[in-house]
């Protein structure tokens, strides 16, 4: 049986680095903000409801989780912080080079491969240009990364898991404490540059009260909010709200 592979040649267009939130660990979250650059936070919620507790997407997003709000509400929610590239990333050079690519983040090593396991890695889902298929170095083989690039792949995973509580402590340390319920939404917040840097860095020395109290879960569709609602999971008005609610 023949391979499926699939080779892969940066051509510098730049594309990849426009229109986007580049998700990064809490340590390149921190380097970000010391360039002078800004940090988005996205939350998503997700317990039992969304898969059964045994299967290998819910292992693989309780990983990168925490578990919040008492036994009755429990939800485990995951944070993402990424890079402000939505105009265009704030090291992209002029030339469209990387101006950090020593430094450069891990999900920006790793791309166009996924990180998620779930997500199938296809030409037809990336912005790059035909070219960039062409020809170069072997991406990988019936889906599974080069071993580099595998290596990669499980430093960003393993980091995922590291970060996790921390980074929920950093949230519920700035008040964020509203999420959006895995596969309906993006609830995707702008802090202050200077505050997330100082939350991180007190999330770090020292541990913060009540980070796991009065979560909520922000869910427009009226069917979700019933059945969330109906499984006690508390649930936040959309009216004032302080994020950007992104349905899928």
């Amino acid at each position: 049986m023949q391979s499926n592979v699939i080779r892969y040649n940066c051509v510098g267009c730049g594309i990849c680095c426009k229109g986007r939130l580049v998700p990064l660990t809490l340590n390149e979250a921190e380097q970000w903000l010391a360039r002078g650059h800004d940090v988005a936070v996205i939350l998503e919620a997700f317990n039992e409801l969304t898969w059964p507790a045994d299967s290998r997407q819910y292992a693989h997003s309780a990983g990168r989780s925490v578990a919040v709000n008492d036994a009755q509400s429990s939800i485990r929610v995951i944070a993402v912080f990424a890079g402000n590239a939505l105009e265009q990333c704030p090291n992209l050079r002029a030339d469209n080079l990387c101006g950090i690519y020593e430094e450069r983040p891990l999900v920006c090593r790793i791309y166009p491969m996924e990180i998620n396991p779930f997500i199938e890695v296809s030409k037809d889902n990336k912005i790059c240009p035909p070219e960039s298929w062409e020809s170069g170095d072997i991406l990988c083989t019936d889906g599974v990364a080069n071993p580099e690039l595998q290596a990669l792949v499980n430093r960003s995973r393993q980091a995922d898991i590291v970060d996790a509580a921390t980074k929920i402590a950093v949230c519920a340390q700035l008040g964020i404490k509203v999420a959006s319920w895995k596969e309906d939404a993006f609830a995707v917040y702008f802090p202050e540059r200077l505050q997330l840097m100082d939350a991180i860095r007190s999330s770090k020395e020292a541990a913060v009260e009540d980070w796991s109290e009065n979560w909520k879960v922000r869910a427009d569709d009226p069917q979700l909010r019933e059945r969330l609602l109906a499984h006690h999971v508390p649930l936040a008005a959309p009216d004032d709200c302080d994020y950007i609610f992104h349905k899928l």
